[in-house]
């Protein structure tokens, strides 16, 4: 039986996580492509030429990023209100390390933005809900991995 990839995620010195079996979510969207854009551009227009001059740098740098994340869990009535609260006070307020082993990406240098909606909930025997949240890396042109040890 094949295993699900899982998601993974790293606050500060402290060990790798699970997100499904430390928190029971799983990603229900999570960006393959993150398109860095390049700041400090010097752009050039002559009019008497076609196009424009751009001065591109030797090691160009990058905005941060914003990207957002999509998080399901599906468990035990009431067990939404504390996995998801644990979930979200781990990383809040820190910087932390993600990564996907199915896309095989992840970031380094990410924190929450204050960008987090729950677009689904329902409540009938079991807890279903599903969030988005908006993660802003200062980093995002590195692909970063993690592997759990076990």
């Amino acid at each position: 039986m094949a295993t699900i990839p899982r998601v993974l995620i790293k606050k500060g010195t402290d060990a790798v996580k699970d997100i499904f079996t430390t928190y029971g979510l799983r990603t229900s969207k999570y960006p393959y492509i993150l398109k860095p854009v390049q700041k400090n551009v010097a752009t050039r227009k002559y009019y008497d030429q076609d196009g424009d001059y751009e001065y591109i740098p030797a090691t160009p740098k990058y905005e941060a990023l914003e990207f957002v994340i999509g998080f399901a869990y599906k468990g035990a009535a009431n067990g939404a209100d504390t996995y998801i609260k644990n979930f979200l006070d781990y990383i809040v307020g820190s910087e932390i390390t993600i990564y996907s082993e199915f896309t095989k990406t992840g970031r380094a240098k990410c924190r929450v933005v204050t960008d987090i909606t729950d677009s689904k909930f329902f409540r009938a025997g079991k807890d279903i809900v599903e969030l988005d949240i908006t993660f802003k890396t200062n980093d995002p042109n590195t692909n970063t991995a993690l592997t759990l040890t076990v």
